[in-house]
Parts: C-alpha cells; sequence; structure tokens
C-alpha cells in the first residue's frame, strides 16, 4: 500500500497530482519574516506561496529553484524542501504517515546529475523513492505522445524542447533554453519603461500583465493597463511593445525546434513538424502555436498545439510516470 505522486517542480510555480485523485499547485516561494515586527504580524514560520507574496512587504522572500532546479546555498535547499512537503500537505492532508510515498519529479530536460543528486538528497524523510524525470518527457507521457512530436515546454526559468521518436529520449533529442518567461518579465520591463519612462512597475505587475495579455498573434485588441507615474494611476498603451517583447521570447525557441527538425531522419522529419506540443505557463501566450508554425514556413509547414491544462500537464506525466516505471528506474532515500 503506497502514495503515488507526480511533482512538476518549477521555476515560479510548482504542481502535485496524486494517486488518490488529489492535486494542489503552489507559487515557488517562500518568505520569512524580516524582523521581530514582521514575526509579530505574521508569526515565526516561514509562509509559502500566494501567503508569502502576499506578506511580501513584511519578509524576505526566496525563491529557491532557478533554471527550474535547486540553487546553491542553504536557504534554498531548506526552501525547496519545504515547498515539496506543502505540495504534500495540500494533496495529502490526511494521508497515512506509515504508508511509502513514491514520486517521480519533474526538472529541466538537461539538469545536471549535480543537481539532480541535491533534489534526492532534499527530499529524505519526505518520499521513500524518487525518480527524477525529464519535464519535456513528462508532458509526452501524461499525452501517450511517444511517436513522432516535440515537445515544447515553457516555463519560468527554462524552456525544454523534448523530440520523441518511439523510444526513451537521449540527450541529442532534448534542448534546453535559459530565455523562458523570467527572461520575458525582463524584456517587457524594458520595453514598457523605453516608453514610459516613469511608470512604477514591480515583478508582480509585469507577471500579471503578461498573463493576462501576453500575445505574439499578428492582430490584438488595444491593450491598456493602468499604471502609476509618481503615485499618480493612468492609462497605458502598451500594445504594440508587449508583442515584440514576447517575440523576443518565442524566436530563440523557433530557432531550437528548426534545429531538431533539421537534424533528425529527413524522411520522418514532417512528422515532427506536424506534432508539436506546446505545454508550461508560456503555453498561454495568445498565438504561441500559430507563431511556431510561422517560423517553420520554409522547412514545409508545420502544425502545433497547446495543451489544455498547463499548470497539471507535467505533474499527471510524472504521477504517470510514477505509476508505471520499472523498479531499476527508482531510487530509496528512505
Amino acid at each position: 500500500m503506497t502514495y503515488s505522486v507526480g511533482i512538476d517542480l518549477g521555476t515560479s510555480r510548482s504542481a502535485i497530482v496524486t494517486s488518490m485523485g488529489t492535486r494542489a499547485s503552489v507559487a515557488s516561494c517562500v518568505g520569512y519574516p524580516k524582523d521581530v515586527i514582521a514575526r509579530k504580524r505574521v508569526g515565526h514560520e516561514p509562509l509559502l506561496g500566494e501567503a508569502a507574496l502576499a506578506h511580501r512587504m513584511a519578509l524576505e522572500l526566496v525563491y529557491p529553484l532557478g533554471d527550474g532546479v535547486v540553487k546553491e546555498g542553504e536557504r534554498a535547499g531548506e526552501a525547496t524542501r519545504a515547498i515539496l512537503a506543502h505540495l504534500l500537505d495540500q494533496a495529502l492532508p490526511e494521508r497515512d504517515t506509515e504508508r511509502a510515498i513514491f514520486a517521480a519529479i519533474g526538472v529541466p530536460a538537461q539538469a545536471s546529475v549535480q543537481s539532480c543528486q541535491r533534489l534526492l538528497a532534499l527530499c529524505e524523510g519526505l518520499f521513500t523513492k524518487v525518480l527524477i524525470v525529464s519535464e519535456p518527457f513528462a508532458v509526452a507521457y501524461a499525452l501517450d505522445r511517444f511517436d513522432e512530436a516535440l515537445i515544447v515546454d515553457i516555463g519560468a526559468g527554462t524552456v525544454d524542447i523534448c523530440r520523441m521518436h518511439g523510444v526513451m529520449p537521449e540527450a541529442d533529442d532534448q534542448v534546453t533554453l535559459n530565455t523562458a518567461g523570467n527572461f520575458l518579465d525582463g524584456v517587457i520591463e524594458r520595453v514598457i519603461l523605453a516608453k514610459y519612462p516613469e511608470v512604477q512597475l514591480t515583478a508582480q505587475i509585469i507577471r500579471r500583465i503578461k498573463e493576462k495579455y501576453g500575445y505574439v498573434s499578428e492582430k490584438s485588441d488595444p491593450v491598456e493597463v493602468t499604471l502609476t507615474k509618481h503615485g499618480v494611476p493612468a492609462r497605458y498603451d502598451i500594445t504594440t511593445e508587449l508583442r515584440e517583447a514576447c517575440l523576443e521570447l518565442t524566436r530563440p525557441i523557433a530557432q531550437a525546434v528548426q534545429g531538431l527538425v533539421g537534424s533528425f531522419d529527413a524522411d520522418f522529419q514532417h512528422l515532427l513538424r506536424d506534432n508539436i506540443i506546446i505545454a508550461g505557463g508560456g503555453s498561454r501566450l495568445k498565438g504561441i502555436d500559430l507563431a511556431l508554425e510561422r517560423s517553420l514556413a520554409a522547412y514545409g509547414g508545420a502544425r502545433a498545439l497547446c495543451v489544455e491544462d498547463a499548470e497539471f500537464c507535467g505533474a499527471q506525466g510524472t504521477l504517470k510516470m510514477c505509476l508505471e516505471m520499472p523498479e531499476e528506474y527508482w531510487q530509496r532515500i528512505d
């Protein structure tokens, strides 16, 4: 009798899906009280996720996952373990502590051996056995796409692209880019300030703009947002600037996709082009599927689609792997 859980450990958000049919997600940040007044206000224990963001003025925020893997430093390790424990408590709040917990955890496609070993060490005491898997491969597993297909998983820290062709993907089948969601946040901030240099921006404001309005389609309704200038709110048009910023994200993705298609067996390249699957938070950018299709026009055209459940697709795939992978792929850590 065991619990099986699939976890998508992301730079911005992390998600869990369990064999009991429950699931949960959380922003991948932990907040520690800055001083005695902060502790009086929020308590001595660190806050996680949305609770930490809501009280961020009184907290030292730690984002422990950089480029999808655990950052260096004791505080990052402590915060990552807290996020994993929080996900377990949210998804399995009344679990039997005597039952074993098997966990499959998704990480970027080209995460180093050292990063994976550090993550395994942080899982000790939380899980009985752990399986570390490639995030884009987890998406393919969730969708049962083991034939010729390209998985493009656009997260906050990395974009992971995986070429599927009926077997376990090898190193040559996978590409990891660092020009991902956090990179796009920086570009959006830069282009807005270039046009309106005195407006006030925060990381949360930029992220809300990206998630609500981000697009790369040829046409869009006008994008007008309320921003403050010296404390005075006003409406600002950022339609053109936002599209140009989002295109800076899609261009390197298109180049990487072209490279994986062009280096594949010539008899099967058309199958890859016609089966591009876009996942992760970046799949919500309006028109990103059409943008990738246009990027492959010179190669004979393409067909791309975005997953329906961007938040939990990766975790659903890791859960399926957790339930189906043979014993030799696992590491026992309890």
